[in-house]
């Protein structure tokens, strides 16, 4: 090719690309810049960048057929409106509310045209602290729009070193598109159980960077406009154990010089973590422990006895959380019964044993009943119960207990003890395993979602939140040993259809009762 050529195609390639910028650069599309065919779906701009008081911009997409959107985050609405012009713009209006958070936040903009969609990226800045005394809610107010809740299980509670920890019980870390399915599915509240005493140092000090992803998860969280109850868990059985026997094989009366120390260091903890979060609004709650006793054998025998221990720590957390001022003066507080047990929590820590009044605090029990269906297998080595509900009995390893009145009377004296007196109640976790199985697969199908059901009906009904249990294992789903994995993180996707299809149907069938 020769020079004279080159400079002709050069000249031909800087005139089309003139023609095509005057074309486009006519927004409005009346004509004024030449007409185009538009064939495919073009959105601009990429980005949109707000500061903590929010506003108002545009997006215009341009496609052949008019656009929608949708917005991944309740801060941030979209409003479209009619596509005009030659070149068929379609104007999507982006508000983002006021950031009252103190960390940035993003949501996604998706817009879809026809079979073809595109993405705009919405940051904010983060907001300033918020003032203390901003909480206005009381438990109760704040647990009615609770429900149904979800648990983070398996995850940031489990052991191991470093931030490896989150994944050495499950294999998927958890990001912004994990919770983003947890709401999709419905839930409004997630448990995130968590260690703290494993990731801290020789003095005590939580781990800086330990401390940064817990506080990552539980803005993912927050971003979704979801409840979240943070708690200590296991956590190597320092307390929830060591603070109740002086060995775990055996049981073993702890002295007051164990109580005192276990007091100081559940201090420790707790301030450090309340001043993290002090900031927070009341999407935000705090649960001391997670299952008092966890050595069931262990203690099985001793919970009337040991009660007034738990009672000093749950006094102590209390103390803690309160004392660091902010938002925490008013935060909703979560405390422990007995084992967690229905049973020992109200015959043993009545309302008048709590460490404060109604209208900030809470109570945790658990339900794993019956437990051949929720998850273990009898003494007598017979496989695990498969059916569950009056409507579901088989001869075929039926569920002989814990059954519809059973549940029902359960909640009755949750409501009667608590609820009732201005104290709402979590059942921080529950779970039917799902199985495949060589019998009537139809019908425990039929049982597991009528378990989810009547937990959420009946908890519902009796001012109480149930939580799901989710361990992220898919492969038990499609084995007798079952799983109670709801969302299946890695695809972020629900894979436990009937348990889903149960808690809807009893969030739907619930009547709150205050």
């Amino acid at each position: 090719m020769t020079m004279k050529t080159k400079k002709i195609l050069m000249l031909l390639v800087a005139l089309i690309a003139t023609t095509a910028f005057a074309a486009c650069g006519d927004d409005d599309g009346d004509g004024g810049g030449g007409t185009m065919t538009v064939t495919t779906l073009t959105v601009r701009p990429a980005d949109i960048t707000f500061d903590a008081n929010g506003g108002e911009n545009v997006i215009k997409a341009q496609a052949p057929v008019q656009a929608t959107a949708t917005s991944s985050a309740d801060w941030c609405t979209v409003s479209i409106g009619e596509q005009y012009g030659d070149l068929k713009i379609t104007p999507i209006t982006v508000t983002a509310t006021t950031n009252t958070t103190t960390f940035s936040r993003t949501a996604t903009v998706t817009i879809t045209a026809g079979a073809e969609s595109a993405t705009v990226t919405v940051t904010q800045a983060e907001g300033t602290i918020t003032p203390e005394g901003t909480i206005t809610k009381t438990a109760q107010q704040i647990a009615k729009e609770m429900i149904p809740g979800w648990n983070l299980g398996n995850t940031l509670e489990a052991t191991g070193n470093g931030l490896g920890a989150e994944t050495s019980w499950q294999p998927t870390k958890t990001s912004q598109a994990v919770i983003d399915a947890v709401k999709a599915a419905g839930f409004k509240a997630v448990r995130i159980p968590c260690s703290w005493d494993i990731h801290s140092d020789a003095n005590g000090e939580i781990d800086a960077q330990w401390m940064a992803r817990v506080k990552q998860v539980v803005n993912y969280c927050i971003q979704d406009g979801l409840y979240v109850v943070l708690n200590d868990h296991w956590d190597n059985g320092w307390i929830e154990v060591l603070g109740f026997s002086k060995s775990s094989s055996s049981y073993q009366a702890v002295d007051e010089a164990t109580i005192t120390s276990k007091i100081t260091r559940l201090k420790d903890l707790w301030t450090q973590i309340a001043n993290e979060f002090k900031d927070y609004d009341e999407h935000l709650l705090f649960a001391g422990l997670n299952e008092p006793f966890q050595e069931y054998t262990l203690f099985s025998t001793h919970h009337a006895e040991l009660t007034p221990i738990l009672c000093r720590y749950n006094q102590a957390f209390v103390e803690a959380v309160r004392a660091t001022g902010g938002n925490n003066a008013q935060r909703t507080l979560v405390v422990q019964g007995p084992s967690v047990n229905i049973a020992s929590s109200c015959n043993y820590m009545t309302a008048d044993k709590l460490p404060e009044a109604a209208g900030r605090l809470m109570v945790e029990v658990h339900y794993y009943d019956p437990g051949q269906f929720c998850g273990t297998f009898d003494s007598s080595g017979d496989k695990a119960f498969y059916y569950w509900g009056a409507a579901n009995h088989s001869t075929d390893h039926n569920a002989t207990y814990g059954e519809e009145a059973y549940m029902q009377s359960q909640f009755g004296q949750l409501k009667t003890t608590y609820t009732s007196l201005g104290y709402p109640v979590i059942i921080g976790e529950y779970a039917g395993l799902q199985r495949t199985i060589s019998g009537n697969q139809d019908k425990h199908n039929a049982s597991v979602k009528y378990f989810y059901q009547c937990v959420n009906e009946y908890a519902t009904n009796n001012g109480i939140v149930a939580f799901a249990w989710d361990t992220n294992d898919t492969n038990g789903l499609n084995q007798e040993g079952g799983s109670s994995t709801i969302i299946g993180r890695a695809n972020c996707a629900v894979v436990g259809n009937n348990a889903i299809e149960g808690v809807k149907a009893g969030v739907a069938a619930g009547k709150w009762p205050f």
